[in-house]
Parts: C-alpha cells; sequence; structure tokens
C-alpha cells in the first residue's frame, strides 16, 4: 500500500509547510499530499477556503492578495507557494517522491494547466509522479482534455449510486475516497475499471490493516511513519464487516 503524507507529515508540523513536507520525507515517505488555491493568479499551498481557520490571516484566501498573504503565518511557518513546495520536494528527495496535488479552491484549474508543463521541463516531475485531484470534476475534466498523459484522481466524499464510474468517464488514475464511505463495492467497481482506490484520512493501524485486507491500494494519513509500518504488519485478525 502507498502512503501519502496527508499535508505533508501535518500530525508533527503544520500541516501544508515547507517543514510538514521535510519532515514527511525525513520519516520515509515516497508520496505526499498537498492542497492548492490560487492568489492573484498564483497557485499556493493551504487547504481552507478561509484564513482565520489555520492562520493569523483573516477572510477568504482566494480574495486576499500576495502581498497580505505573505505577512501570514501558520503556526510561525510561512504559507509556501506550489512551486516551493514541488522545488523543495524534489530536491530533497532527489526526484524521487510523488506528489498528490488536491485543486481545492476558486479559479485554480487555468494557473494549474499554465504551470504543468514547467513542473515537468523543469523540476522534472514525471507525469505519473503528479496525481492531480479534486472534489470539482470539471477542473480535472480539464486539465485531462489540456495534458491527456496527466493523471488525476476526482475524490468522493460519498459512496456515488454508479459506484466507480466516474473513473471511467475522466479517464481517471484512481478515486480518491473518503474513509467513511469505503466500501467492499466501490473498491472493486474501481479495480474491475482498472483504477486505483487511495483512501483519506487514515491514521488508525486498525483502519489501515483492514483496507489492506480490502484490497484499497493506498492511505492518505497525517503520521506516515505510524502508516508505513502499519501496511507492513501481516494482517492478523478477521476484518469483515469492518466497514460495512
Amino acid at each position: 500500500m502507498l502512503v501519502f503524507a496527508h499535508r505533508g507529515a501535518s500530525g508533527y508540523e503544520p500541516e501544508n509547510t515547507l517543514v510538514a513536507m521535510d519532515k514527511a520525507l525525513d520519516l520515509g515517505a515516497k508520496a505526499i499530499e498537498l492542497d492548492v488555491h490560487c492568489v492573484e493568479g498564483e497557485l499556493v499551498v493551504f487547504h481552507d477556503r478561509r484564513l482565520e481557520g489555520k492562520s493569523t490571516g483573516t477572510g477568504l484566501i482566494h480574495l486576499t492578495t500576495k502581498a497580505e498573504l505573505a505577512q501570514f503565518t501558520v503556526s510561525g511557518q510561512a504559507i509556501p507557494t506550489l512551486w516551493q513546495v514541488l522545488e523543495r520536494v524534489s530536491v530533497k528527495s532527489n526526484g524521487l517522491c510523488s506528489v498528490n496535488i488536491e485543486l481545492k479552491g476558486v479559479g485554480c484549474v487555468q494557473p494549474f494547466i499554465a504551470l504543468y508543463p514547467q513542473l515537468l521541463k523543469q523540476l522534472k516531475y514525471a507525469p505519473e509522479q503528479l496525481l492531480i485531484s479534486s472534489f470539482n470534476h470539471p477542473y480535472l475534466a480539464a486539465i485531462k482534455h489540456a495534458f491527456p498523459h496527466a493523471i488525476i484522481a476526482p475524490l468522493l466524499g460519498g459512496i456515488p449510486l454508479d459506484l466507480a464510474k466516474i473513473m471511467t468517464t475522466l479517464n481517471a488514475y484512481s478515486i480518491n475516497l473518503d474513509l467513511s464511505f469505503v466500501s467492499q463495492a466501490i473498491v472493486d467497481d474501481a479495480h474491475q475499471r482498472g483504477g486505483k482506490v487511495f483512501v483519506y484520512t487514515v491514521d488508525n493501524p486498525n483502519d489501515i490493516q483492514a483496507l489492506k485486507a480490502m484490497g484499497v491500494d493506498g492511505v492518505f494519513s497525517n503520521y506516515p511513519d505510524k502508516a508505513i509500518a502499519a501496511t507492513m504488519m501481516p494482517i492478523t485478525m478477521d476484518y469483515t464487516g469492518w466497514f460495512e
């Protein structure tokens, strides 16, 4: 199972900051997840649509300015740009770490489409190292139209009536599924469609073992070192009915 360090090693360091990314790599993470908003045309790494919940700023992040954003911090850490994070991860991992970029904010997709070729050419990421996810499925359709070789992942916060059909519709690499809505049926349907299933956010070792027993391909965890250890443990109990 692949373990994504959720917002970096956010169980140990302030989420979505450079120190959280550094910590994730220090703990052995081979994949990192982060969240992206757009501020004055530039992509920045931050989770919430509002600043006051997680930073010293206030208001809607997409309505702030870059100059204002530079004054705000997350537990004393600067809010980085997407470029800063991806450059840092590439250098620190010697180009070996994959990154799940979740497009969250208003107006994210066109700046990302403009930036994407530079991530491949200048930062030397391979297309398969950048998994682009979003709850905004039209964003993903636009990216796939612009770059058919890009790999995308629709985020799901529930179980659709047609299970993993969106994967086929978008020609997606995976579905990224909320832990609260995992079912064997949707896992099996995704696999039958040739895709993978990644589940967020999973910190409990027994949950990781149960997902492993279901055939889930990977998890997002705030504690990547503990999650990696849990994925490597043999399954020693019956997890039937754990999720359904």
